[in-house]
C-alpha cells in the first residue's frame, strides 16, 4: 500500500508539473543568448554535459525508472540529478525544440558492429537540422561535447576524438575514440521507433544481464577534463593523459560521487557488496592485492 502511495503521489506531482525552459538553462548553467543556431546549439551542448552527470544510479539499484519525458525532467531539472540517453537527450531534445531547432530522435545502436540488429533502440541520440544536419548527443556517457557534422570525419571533443564514417549497409557509425576505435553506435537519419526504444529501454532497467544493471556508473565533463567512475575505479581522462584511482570504502565513493558528480546514492551501503564483485569481474588484475 505504501509504495502505491508513493507512485501515485510521483504521479500526481508529474502531472502538475510544467516543464521550464528558464529552469534547464538554470539547470545547465547557460546564461548567454538562445536562438536555432549553431553557436547556440555549441554553447548548450558543451553547458549540458558539463553540468549534468551521465549516471545509472536508479538503475543500478533497481529503483523505478521512467521513459517519460516528465520524469526526465524531474529527475534532472527539478531534483538536480543526471541521468542516462533515454532521460538526458530526451530532455535536451525538448529544450531544442522549446528554442526552435528542428530535432529528430535517433533510435541507435550501441556495440551493433559486434552484436548486429539485437543492439537497435538500445541508445537514443538527437539529430538537429540546420543549414545542415548535426549528430548531437548529450548522453552517450557525456563524451561528445559539441554538435557534429552529418559527415565523414574526424572532430575533436578533448581529451576524445570522434569519427564519424558511413557503414555498409546504409548506417551511419559514430566511433568513440577516433577512426576505427572499439567503442561506437550505429544510426539512420530518420525517426526512432518509439516501440524498439521503449522495449529495449525496459531490458536495460531489469535484465540482470544489462551492463547498466551490473555496474554503476558515472561520467561527466569539467571542461577537457573526462571523469568515468566504473564502480570502484575513478578515471580521469586529460589531453595526453589519464589517471586511475580505486576507491576502498563506501565512504570513499560516496565523496567521489559528491564531489565529482554532484550526486548522492543513499542505497550505497546495500550496494556496495555488489558494487566489490563487479570490480573484481572488472579489474581481475587488482583481486590479489585488494
Amino acid at each position: 500500500m505504501k509504495a502505491w502511495l508513493a507512485w501515485l503521489a510521483t504521479l500526481l506531482h508529474l502531472c502538475a508539473m510544467t516543464l521550464d525552459l528558464a529552469a534547464y538553462l538554470k539547470r545547465i548553467g547557460h546564461d548567454g543568448p538562445v536562438r536555432a543556431d549553431l553557436e547556440t546549439l555549441n554553447a548548450l551542448h558543451a553547458a549540458h554535459v558539463n553540468a549534468v552527470p551521465f549516471e545509472n544510479l536508479d538503475v543500478h539499484a533497481g529503483r523505478p525508472v521512467s521513459l517519460s519525458l516528465e520524469a526526465a525532467y524531474e529527475e534532472i531539472v527539478a531534483r538536480g540529478k543526471g541521468g542516462w540517453c533515454y532521460e538526458m537527450n530526451a530532455v535536451f531534445g525538448w529544450a531544442l525544440s522549446e528554442i526552435g531547432f528542428e530535432v529528430l530522435r535517433l533510435g541507435a545502436g550501441v556495440r551493433r558492429a559486434s552484436m548486429g540488429d539485437e543492439a537497435l533502440g538500445n541508445h537514443l541520440a538527437l539529430l538537429v537540422r540546420l543549414e545542415r544536419d548535426y549528430l548531437v548527443d548529450v548522453g552517450f556517457g557525456s563524451s561528445q561535447v559539441s554538435a557534429i557534422p552529418l559527415e565523414e570525419g574526424v572532430t575533436n571533443h578533448a581529451p576524445i576524438r570522434m569519427a564519424l564514417a558511413r557503414a555498409d549497409d546504409g548506417y551511419w557509425r559514430l566511433f568513440e575514440g577516433g577512426p576505427g576505435a572499439s567503442f561506437s553506435y550505429d544510426f539512420r537519419p530518420e525517426p526512432a521507433d518509439e516501440a524498439l526504444l521503449a522495449a529495449r529501454h525496459q531490458w536495460q532497467i531489469t535484465d540482470p544481464n544489462s551492463i547498466f544493471c551490473k555496474t554503476l556508473s558515472a561520467k561527466i565533463r569539467r571542461g577537457t577534463s573526462y571523469y568515468i567512475l566504473r564502480g570502484r575505479m575513478l578515471e580521469t581522462q586529460m589531453p595526453g593523459r589519464s589517471e586511475q584511482r580505486t576507491l576502498a570504502t563506501p565512504d570513499e565513493l560516496s565523496d567521489v560521487l559528491s564531489e565529482v558528480f554532484g550526486l548522492v546514492e543513499p542505497e550505497l551501503e546495500t550496494l556496495w557488496p555488489k558494487i566489490c564483485a563487479r570490480h573484481k569481474q572488472l579489474f581481475p588484475h587488482e583481486s590479489g592485492r585488494l
